[in-house]
């Protein structure tokens, strides 16, 4: 996932980006999800949201089940 870590400002955004391997896996869709929705949102082309000062994580979890990867989401005041 990149990047690893992001910052954005309560109200702004920013952008994550998931990479399933194998490159030529014929399954590419899966899910965005966020750990504490009260901190930051995610939609589902990986745009995050900051809602409130705090750290969440965000992930990208395939349609089998795995983990892709995940992201440490820092929220500022602002």
């Amino acid at each position: 996932m990149a990047p690893a870590t992001a910052s954005v400002t309560v109200g702004d955004t920013t952008k994550l980006t998931e990479t399933v391997e194998p490159a030529d896996a014929t399954d590419k869709t899966g899910a965005w999800s966020i750990e504490d929705t009260t901190v930051a949102t995610i939609d589902d082309s990986g745009t995050v949201t900051g809602v409130k000062a705090g750290e969440t994580q965000a992930k990208f979890t395939t349609t089998t089940g795995a983990i892709v990867g995940s992201a440490t989401i820092t929220v500022t005041a602002e």
